[in-house]
């Protein structure tokens, strides 16, 4: 069954379009699409989160464009994992793990990547880095908006910006996370804290395969397709 099974982990700085890859693999492939974002953000706006000192930490985090405390999302990530693999079920990860101690651990917690290892089998696991130029990173994600009620993001391709959802007709708002000071620091925090993981998974031998980020998103996903076969 490990075989049978793949383990998709997608890197990128903010607007790189990872969220709507997964999503594209989801529909197209049958993978389950764990996004740490969208996670974080129904956790920390729940109806009563604000009563949790650790919520309120993280969430203090989050608005900021930093990344929440490793060790707290690594054992909530960690546990999705594996409620996955259990399913028997292959697993896409966008932006996830996002820190070194994320994806290896130390000597009291075990890293993602080792999680994925055992769970999938090293040689089904894919992982892609997708490339954008920081001005294409801040331009799109100035533009972009979510649902109301779905939480469908509303990408932007440079056409005629609509003000209601395409999936199911709700108004659409931004995210506090998508204003360009946030969208900075969230780029750094991807080049600072994330980047680096790459260079060290190449050192461990997993897959890595380079993607442009900048063709329409039906056109990466047709890259990813045939890197995955």
């Amino acid at each position: 069954m490990k075989d049978s099974k793949k383990a998709v982990v997608l890197y990128g700085p903010p607007g790189s379009g990872k969220g709507t890859q997964a999503e594209l693999l989801v529909r197209r492939s049958r993978y389950i699409h764990f996004d740490t974002g969208a996670y974080c953000e129904a956790l920390f706006y729940a109806p009563g989160a604000d009563k949790d000192p650790v919520i309120r930490r993280e969430k203090r985090n989050f608005e900021t464009g930093e990344l929440v405390t490793p060790s707290w999302i690594l054992k909530r990530v960690s546990e999705a994992t594996q409620r996955i693999a259990r399913s028997g079920s292959s697993i896409v990860l966008s932006g996830s793990p996002r820190t070194m101690f994320e994806a290896f651990g130390d000597k009291r917690n075990t890293g993602l990547m080792k999680t994925l290892a055992s769970l999938y089998g090293k040689k089904s696991i894919f992982i892609f880095s997708i490339r954008v130029p920081e001005e294409v990173s801040i331009m799109r994600n100035s533009h972009r908006s979510i649902c109301s009620v779905c939480k469908t993001p509303a990408g932007f391709l440079g056409g005629k910006k609509s003000n209601v959802c395409m999936f199911c007709g709700a108004s659409l708002r931004k995210r506090t996370l998508d204003t360009p000071d946030v969208i900075r620091v969230r780029i750094q925090e991807y080049k600072n804290r994330t980047f680096p993981i790459l260079e060290e998974l190449r050192n461990g031998k997993y897959q890595i395969m380079k993607i442009n980020g900048e063709p329409a998103p039906y056109r990466m996903f047709e890259e990813i397709q045939k890197r995955l076969r």
